[in-house]
């Protein structure tokens, strides 16, 4: 039997910036044998800072100026964990995570940034960039003509933001750049061109003013001036996060970094860093992306070379570079030393640049489909090789109903409610407990998320019957890879797990480990019920039908397989499986429930026709009524889908569609298979619009009336 490499190193990558980009793309490009990479980033949609003022003043898309790290991480084989460090432990060979247990390293890059520094009372600073963006929005479309948005800071960046502002704000939006000195450092020409573009633009420049303090509505400077402002911005500095300084890493005098000029720690030679967060010993420059751009490549060979023991390369940083300035009005000023010159065409040549260097990012290869290697009459019965995880790699509904029926009837005097409903009902001495399992493939790489991911979905059967968890038992399984990082990729997806769990009051007792061809994990359950269970019978005609939680995670999934779903989109999605259904339980419960089920694996329409199967009752479905995930109809009409679609879209013969079409997307998406879906209820007419009142105010947002059961046919109709 072949066994691929497995892998013996752990390499993270801290932070999604400039230079580790580059080094996912270069080892997508050339993999490491034996390596993992990982990278860690607060934000999976990663800013390039060059076209922040082109997005402020609306030639730019907020996605044209962000690389989205999730398809340049699957690429590159690499771990996307989002999430922020608060400490790195060297003696422990472990970076502490705000919310994820500890991760493990053999080689560790830091590329995560500075933080702003200079903010003196209120303000938003413009980094972190991900922060800033909605921020701004929110203030463009809420300031009116006599206010005044004022940013502190007359640097390059703070110059070039105010003049995209002052394009893209409403007329009569008066734009104040407060500084000390305009442009220090800047050769005379330049600060000249600029100059005249912020008079150009209507950019009122105030000078000499060292900001001491500011509130909501004034700054005031170090000699007791004020000056009046309705919104105010910081495009001061950067300093170094404190989660260095107790690192233990050496440091220069205000915190960042020490590297030599291979990039390298010059304390500890596992660590690696990269731009504004490094200090170059031998070489100081200034914090400034240009220099994170040109290390990418450097950084990413000497990781490769320190994980195989080889020497390492010198990364030199050029004394003088371009600097291009744009003037949001189709112009922009180009410098390199005492050199300088405006006009559109270096507009033109800064968006060709800029354009360049985001397309090596987001132009990405196609993944290659292995049935290609199959003969030619063989082709069209090979499933496809893109296989999805969680509840899209279930066996269909058909095959399942068809395997079951083969077996010998299963039907005990202790076993009032078995295979059919979402957990087992068996009669104790005591008197009655619930008994369900459950679990699939990882759907993520994120080991922590994923068992999160799992105890919840877990859990919905239980919720799934009026139950309370009471106990659970583990199947897990773990690719092979060197014994360290095998425990540690244990220990993050029980702790997943376990933490779910624990919330639930729901112990973990037992289970049992394995070493498989991926990451899986399974979840027996014991729970307990107060009264009777509830059950999928039930519904009666009049009864309203309310969902919990949007529908799409399925197309989401296969989507992120294929690189096609954006990160923040996929994140949306991970945070609604994230999320329990115990109190949505107790919400409907309290409105007079009939009939409950979970949406999982079968889709909403598969679940609901066991519903009505059960109940012997009709339904008036809403097309338009069911809440869908962001992305989930653009994917859908796209072509793609669950694993499970097909088999799923067998449902569709049982209703009767007026309006709409089988192959509208919104009709497929409704048999999506879901992971840790939404509870699908049965409510009393005149309780249920309460209800979802009461869901949405609870944390579900997204809850909603879909359908009417009805005496007779199963309908579906637009509206």
């Amino acid at each position: 039997m072949r066994i691929d490499t497995p892998p013996i190193r752990d390499l993270v990558l801290l932070g999604g910036g400039h230079s580790h980009v580059q080094v996912l793309k270069a080892f997508a490009m050339k993999p490491l044998p034996g390596a993992r990479l990982t990278v860690v980033s607060r934000e999976v949609l990663t800013p390039y800072s060059g076209m922040l003022p082109g997005h402020v003043a609306g030639i730019y898309a907020q996605r044209d100026m962000h690389i989205d790290l999730g398809p340049l991480a699957r690429l590159a084989g690499a771990r996307l964990i989002a999430d922020e460090v608060t400490a790195v432990d060297l003696d422990a060979g472990r970076i502490n995570l705000a919310g994820h247990p500890p991760l493990r390293f053999d080689r560790l890059s830091i590329n995560t940034g500075a933080v702003p520094t200079g903010v003196a009372g209120s303000g938003i600073p413009v980094k972190p960039i991900g922060r800033f963006l909605p921020r701004w929005q929110a203030v463009k479309a809420a300031a009116r003509p006599g206010e005044t948005v004022a940013l502190i800071g007359g640097g390059a960046g703070g110059v070039e933001l105010a003049l995209a502002m002052a394009g893209s704000v409403t007329d009569g939006v008066q734009i104040l750049l407060v500084t000390e000195r305009l442009l220090p450092g800047q050769p005379a020409e330049v600060r000249r061109l600029l100059e005249r573009a912020l008079a150009r633009s209507g950019v009122r420049v105030l000078t000499g003013f060292r900001v001491e303090s500011s509130t909501d509505t004034q700054v005031r400077s170090a000699d007791g001036r004020t000056e009046q402002v309705e919104y105010l911005f910081w495009v001061t500095g950067v300093a170094a996060p404190q989660w260095i300084r107790g690192s233990g890493l050496a440091t220069d005098e205000q915190g960042f970094i020490t590297v030599s000029r291979t990039l390298q720690s010059v304390s500890d030679p596992r660590v690696f860093a990269a731009g504004d967060i490094a200090h170059l010993r031998d070489q100081p420059r200034p914090k400034a992306g240009v220099f994170a751009v040109r290390q990418g490549s450097v950084l990413a060979d000497n990781l490769r070379r320190s994980i195989e023991s080889r020497g390492l390369r010198s990364y030199r940083a050029q004394h003088r570079f371009l600097t291009i300035i744009g003037t949001a009005d189709g112009s922009a000023v180009a410098s390199r030393g005492s050199w300088a010159m405006e006009g559109a065409w270096v507009w033109r040549w800064k968006d060709w640049i800029d354009r360049r260097f985001m397309a090596r990012f987001t132009e990405l290869p196609e993944m290659p489909d292995p049935r290609s290697n199959l003969p030619r009459a063989l082709r069209a019965e090979a499933p496809d090789a893109m296989r999805c995880g969680g509840c899209g790699a279930k066996l269909g509904a058909e095959p399942l109903r068809r395997v079951l029926d083969r077996l010998p009837l299963q039907t005990r005097a202790h076993v009032p409610m078995g295979i059919g409903d979402d957990a087992a009902v068996l009669k104790v001495a005591a008197g009655q407990i619930l008994l369900t399992v459950d679990g699939f493939r990882s759907i993520t790489d994120d080991a922590y998320l994923f068992g999160r991911i799992t105890a919840h979905h877990a859990l919905n059967d239980v919720f799934a019957m009026g139950g309370q968890g009471t106990a659970a038992l583990a199947l897990a399984t773990v690719p092979l890879m060197a014994e360290a990082m095998m425990e540690e990729e244990l220990f993050a997806l029980l702790k997943g797990a376990v933490d779910v769990l624990n919330a639930h009051d729901v112990p973990l007792v037992g289970g049992h480990s394995a070493e498989g061809a991926e990451l899986s994990l399974a979840l027996t359950l014991a729970g307990t019920l107060d009264g009777a269970p509830i059950g999928k019978a039930g519904v009666q005609p009049g009864d309203q039908l309310v969902l919990t939680k949007s529908i799409g995670t399925g197309v989401l999934l296969a989507g992120d397989m294929r690189g096609e779903t954006p990160s923040d989109e996929l994140q949306l999605a991970f945070n609604a499986m994230d999320q329990s259904n115990a109190d949505a339980l107790l919400v409907l419960q309290r409105h007079g429930l009939h009939a409950l089920t979970d949406v999982t694996g079968f889709g909403l329409l598969g679940h609901l026709g066991e519903m009505l199967r059960a109940s012997a009752c009709g339904v008036r479905l809403q097309r338009n009524s069911v809440p869908v995930l962001a992305g989930a109809h653009r994917l859908m009409e796209a072509g793609i889908f669950s694993s499970l679609q097909h088999n799923n879209e067998l449902a569709l013969a049982d209703y009767e569609l007026r309006g709409c079409s089988p192959t509208d997307p919104q009709i497929r998406l409704l048999v999506d298979p879901q992971t840790s879906g939404g509870l699908l209820a049965a409510l009393p007419a005149d309780a249920a619009e309460a209800c979802v009142t009461e869901l949405q105010h609870s944390g579900y947002p997204a809850a909603a009336i879909i359908a009417q059961a009805i005496d007779g046919d199963w309908q579906i109709v637009s509206g």
